[in-house]
């Protein structure tokens, strides 16, 4: 009896050994470091997305952390996941110090960082069918949270994220999107009511080169009109350049004000909305759910209805400051320099004006209202009648959300200001 006791308690031992390794092998990652899994080494099912991972360094399993998908372009394709992560995210993480181009900020004091999954597939379309099983798959392995996932990719890429997002059978949440280049949008059903579309709840911005003659922008743009249209938010970027990879100027900072915008949103909750603050900075939150500032301080991304505080210089090129300035929002002492500044709904700008004397305001194809502007003052510029595309800006003190819209407003900032309505070829 007592033999057989042992040989009971042997048994039992190493079937919790065995189970304990099991477990183990769940989290066969490198924190801090890329991981792959892939058909070959029986990680992955035949049929489904081999994949690499990055998992912070400080990742603990016992956190949910945001989860970040990247989407690669056609080609050739891609057959092993070490092939995966080259691509604009995977080296900007490697550093793991919260304040990079990668959409880290040192504003966001306990912020965990994001997981990177990178997955891989010969040449053919992305399928929303088999994303959905790639996101059950890391779910068993790390520990995300699962109204924080985010998709983006390049060509391709840019398509399979329109793919995954219009083709969501509601088991997964995209709480926000960044199609670039993306090639091929007519192939996309997306819904065309509000009850059928599925991209409503997932704030979307979209880059792309309206000269990129193979990723065709006509084909991405009525995707996007309509996504907007039902009524989501949306944001697109014309990038400057004659090629497929054409990229914005100085893209290492553009891409963290993206990153950071895109990890600002949760799924289910009111949109963050950006805020850009031209000739200040953004300091303290005083009231308002998940605000997300930005690593330069001079975006933050907002729900409607928080109040940040703002501070700007004395003086600027001499001239010394007047009052604050916005096409909407509201300033609790629009004179003071520091002051605090209430978001409403949409994405806006505000500026610090310098100085009494004018600025010269000049719109090429279109009209401005007035014509003649004071710097701080409302200005609604629209495109003339004719081939109209889309509005191009000699400033990033102006942000225009969506170009392709025939009208906007902006308050006219201390600087110089150059629009021109494109025509459509």
């Amino acid at each position: 009896m007592l033999h057989t006791i042992r040989a009971l308690t042997g048994c039992l031992l190493i079937i919790s050994l065995l189970a304990g390794a099991g477990q183990a092998g769940a989290a066969d990652y490198t924190p801090g470091k890329l991981h792959n899994y892939s058909h070959e080494d029986g990680t992955v099912s035949k049929g489904d997305y081999q994949y690499s991972i990055f998992v912070p360094g400080d990742y603990d399993p016992k956190k949910p952390y945001p989860l970040v998908f990247y989407l690669h372009g056609g080609g050739k394709g891609r057959n092993h996941p070490s092939q995966g992560h080259r691509n604009m995210l995977s080296a900007r993480l490697k550093d793991d110090k919260r304040s990079t181009d990668a959409g880290y900020s040192r504003n966001m004091p306990g912020s965990k960082g994001y997981i990177l999954v990178s997955p891989v597939k010969p040449i053919s379309y992305w399928k929303a069918s088999v994303f959905k099983r790639l996101v059950t798959h890391v779910k068993s392995k790390v520990n995300i949270d699962e109204n924080r996932i985010y998709v983006t990719g390049f060509s391709m890429g840019g398509q399979g994220t329109w793919f995954v997002a219009c083709g969501n059978d509601g088991s997964y949440r995209i709480a926000a999107m960044m199609p670039l280049g993306a090639w091929g949008c007519h192939y996309i059903r997306p819904g065309k009511t509000r009850k059928t579309c599925k991209t409503l709840r997932t704030p979307t911005w979209v880059l792309h080169c309206p000269l990129d003659h193979v990723s065709k922008i006509s084909e991405q743009l009525p995707l996007f009109q309509n996504h907007v249209d039902l009524g989501g938010y949306g944001r697109f970027t014309m990038i400057p350049g004659k090629g497929h990879k054409s990229r914005p100027p100085n893209d290492n900072e553009f891409l963290s004000l993206r990153m950071s915008w895109m990890l600002s949103q949760t799924y289910g909750t009111p949109f963050n909305y950006i805020l850009q603050v031209n000739d200040g900075r953004i300091g303290k939150i005083s009231s308002g759910k998940r605000p997300f500032t930005a690593d330069s301080g001079r975006h933050g991304f907002y729900e409607p209805g928080t109040v940040v505080n703002i501070t700007a210089p004395e003086s600027k090129d001499g001239k010394s400051f007047t009052r604050w300035a916005g096409a909407k929002g509201k300033f609790s002492d629009a004179k003071s320099r520091s002051t605090s500044y209430k978001t409403t709904g949409g994405d806006g700008t505000i500026s610090a004006i310098y100085g009494t004397e004018g600025y010269k305001l000049t719109v090429v194809g279109g009209k401005a209202k007035p014509a003649s502007p004071r710097p701080g003052q409302v200005v609604t510029v629209i495109a003339n009648s004719g081939k109209f595309y889309y509005w191009k800006t000699s400033t990033t003190l102006v942000d225009i959300a969506i170009p392709t819209d025939r009208s906007f407003q902006f308050a006219m900032p201390s600087a110089d200001v150059t629009l021109t309505a494109q025509p459509k070829d």
